[in-house]
């Protein structure tokens, strides 16, 4: 019982300032705490800590070790907070700049094996639209010929604005990038699970883009289509590709696993695939906010010249993230 109290005695003067510094914590902003204080907190706090353990082996007093509980947790609770916001910012930082770009880069075979689907699909559906503008009602949903190209061009330049609210803006993005979202899941899926249903989705998307482009060139108003299109499909399409990108990754894990056991396999995978995902539907959300204002705005508002440097801004930007800039250290 001596050693006890001759502790407290001891140690009762330390716990007292920590007690004291973290009321004056509360009562004032960390600028007006000062460095120095919060050093000294936690050089206190970490004795405190020590005399808890200490306090344990020589007692089971519930007051005292109530009282160090207490004191040890509030001091541990306002010294770490910061440390977990800037955590959380730090890891989310790290996420965005180092481990998306390099994931992207390690897989950057899936992609461009996912891209030249697309790309397929887009050249067959110009080509073949392109030499027979019949054959675009083989190619592309009904509902794309309610009208002509040009009479949509006309009635969309010679129209009031579509989006002139920001209401507006967003409930027609939001629209669309769950659209988009399902779309990007449908071909990652079928992608992870049969590889060949995620390249038949690219492609296919990619014939209604080539026919559509082409019926636009047919009529000469293909300015008007790449001014329409082309700041969100600057997002839109890429990041669909990403999506199916993924999924190819999975998929290859999960068919042909190597030596590996397809377990194994599949878990090597996931941490790039997950990376890649996420950037798809970060990316595509992005696109809807743009396809649902930026994008409809008309030639009165904006030229299309403008519009059009902006796809091209856009697109560039998204490849430099995500393929061409190197965190330090990176081989």
């Amino acid at each position: 019982m001596k050693h006890v109290e001759t502790f407290v005695a001891e140690r009762r003067a330390s716990w007292a300032r920590l007690g004291a510094l973290l009321d004056r914590a509360e009562r004032v902003t960390d600028r007006e705490l000062g460095r120095a204080s919060v050093l000294e907190m936690v050089t206190l706090y970490r004795q405190a800590s020590a005399d808890l353990n200490r306090a344990r082996s020589l007692t089971a007093n519930p007051e005292l070790l109530s009282e160090l509980n207490a004191l040890t947790g509030r001091a541990y609770r306002f010294i770490y907070r910061g440390a977990r916001r800037a955590s959380t910012a730090a890891a989310m930082q790290r996420f965005l700049l180092v481990e998306v770009p390099a994931a992207m880069r390690r897989q950057r075979g899936h992609v461009l094996a996912a891209a030249l689907s697309l790309l397929l699909g887009v050249g067959f559906g110009f080509g073949a639209t392109w030499v027979d503008p019949g054959r675009a009602r083989l190619l592309i949903p009904a509902m794309f010929f309610t009208e002509s190209p040009r009479e949509r061009v006309e009635k969309i330049e010679n129209g009031k604005e579509r989006i002139d609210s920001m209401e507006k803006a967003l409930a027609f993005g939001s629209n669309l990038y769950v659209h988009n979202i399902q779309v990007a899941f449908l071909a990652f899926s079928l992608a992870a699970l049969t590889i060949a249903g995620g390249h038949l989705v690219l492609f296919t998307n990619g014939v209604v883009l080539g026919a559509v482009a082409a019926l636009y060139h047919l009529e000469g108003v293909a300015t008007f289509f790449y001014a329409w299109v082309g700041p969100h499909g600057a997002l839109e399409i890429p990041a669909i590709v990403l999506a199916a990108a993924a999924g190819l990754v999975l998929g290859r894990a999960l068919l042909f696993p190597g030596e590996s056991s397809r377990a194994d396999s599949v878990r090597s995978a996931q941490p790039d695939a997950a990376r890649m995902l996420v950037t798809s539907m970060l990316v595509l959300v992005g696109a809807g906010l743009v396809e649902g204002s930026f994008s409809q705005v008309t030639a009165h508002v904006v030229p299309f010249a403008v519009k059009i440097a902006v796809a091209l801004l856009l697109f560039t930007a998204l490849v430099s993230w995500l393929f061409l800039a190197r965190s330090k250290g990176e081989a």
